[in-house]
């Protein structure tokens, strides 16, 4: 009786414990997060998949914290921290229902996280513990950091929010269009560049761009359909617009130079290695094009679902 129950205890306790994952020896990778078949794709430079992840729960978005990767999910209410090197869960911490995004801030190393439910960023340490909360506008949805600010936008508002990191206060709102999504800062000319989806049945045509200094609305640039991910390189701008399946370049004077098709219904770009990476939610596929030319070099299919891009580069 006594090796039964000893028995059944150490099974209780190991089913407490999840089985690690594969363990990623690889200094350098993209991981790409699939959220229809729950998981991470590993990929080298050369296209090549290193390792795959699954998971039982729904992850919707993460971030990288150097060798680990934090994962959260819209309808959980525990972030969970993942090691590269040992494949295991780390940590879990206690977040609200409800999170849109989250950002990595690196001059204070603390956590924010955007919450549609009560239309706000809460901010959590690095032992995952909640520090600060601030009201922002309705539905707050894509953030950014730079030069100790943090920029919130609002999708379902018209203001885009400006957080002082150091005091945690709202210093500043920028006047956007509703169900704007996705932005990048040009750090060379000051620049927020702001996307999105449209407002009905009107599809967003263009890309706002808003003077940093000033707020001030300064230019648009034409990205059809639906431009909502961005990524800056050296003054360089790329897009990506799932509406017409559609990848951009522009460069530092906000002139198209290039553009390619992009794999169906495009969440997310990413820079690795010299080559551009855009991932289809639809067709499941990962292509890679070179960064200058945008000419396609490479497509692997990873899974359908593909939402968001990890770029782990060597230490």
């Amino acid at each position: 009786m006594k090796k039964i129950f000893v028995l059944l205890l150490f099974l209780f306790l190991a089913g407490c414990n999840p089985a690690p994952h594969e363990k990623i020896t690889a200094k350098q990778f993209a991981a790409v997060l699939t959220i229809q078949k729950p998981g991470l794709t590993f990929v080298n430079a050369d296209g090549t998949v290193i390792a795959k992840w699954f998971f039982d729960e729904l992850y919707t978005g993460g971030i990288l914290i150097k060798d680990e990767l934090l994962l959260y999910g819209a309808n959980l209410n525990q972030a969970v921290l993942y090691s590269f090197k040992t494949g295991e869960e780390t940590a879990r911490w206690d977040v609200p229902v409800g999170i849109t995004s989250a950002a990595y801030l690196e001059k204070t190393n603390e956590v924010a996280f955007s919450v549609k439910q009560d239309q706000s960023v809460h901010f959590f340490n690095k032992k995952g513990k909640e520090t600060a909360k601030i009201r922002t506008g309705n539905y707050p949805m894509t953030m950014l950091e730079y030069n100790e600010r943090l920029y919130v936008i609002n999708y379902q508002d018209t203001v885009l929010s400006e957080i002082d990191l150091h005091t945690y206060k709202l210093i500043r709102e920028f006047a956007i269009p509703t169900s704007s999504t996705g932005m990048a800062i040009n750090k060379e000319k000051k620049e927020l560049w702001v996307g999105g989806h449209g407002y009905g049945a009107k599809a967003s045509e263009s890309v706002h761009i808003y003077s940093l200094e000033s707020g001030a609305l300064t230019a648009t640039v034409n990205a059809p359909v639906m431009p909502v991910a961005f990524l800056e390189k050296n003054g360089y701008m790329y897009t990506a617009s799932h509406g017409s399946n559609k990848i951009y370049l522009f460069d530092a004077k906000r002139r198209k130079i290039a553009e390619a098709k992009a794999p169906a219904n495009p969440f997310a770009l990413a820079l690795f290695k010299g080559r551009l990476l855009s991932a289809g939610y639809d067709n499941g596929e990962l292509t890679f094009y070179d960064n200058e030319t945008l000419k396609k070099t490479k497509s692997i299919s990873i899974g359908k679902g593909s939402f968001m891009i990890f770029i782990k580069e060597g230490e």
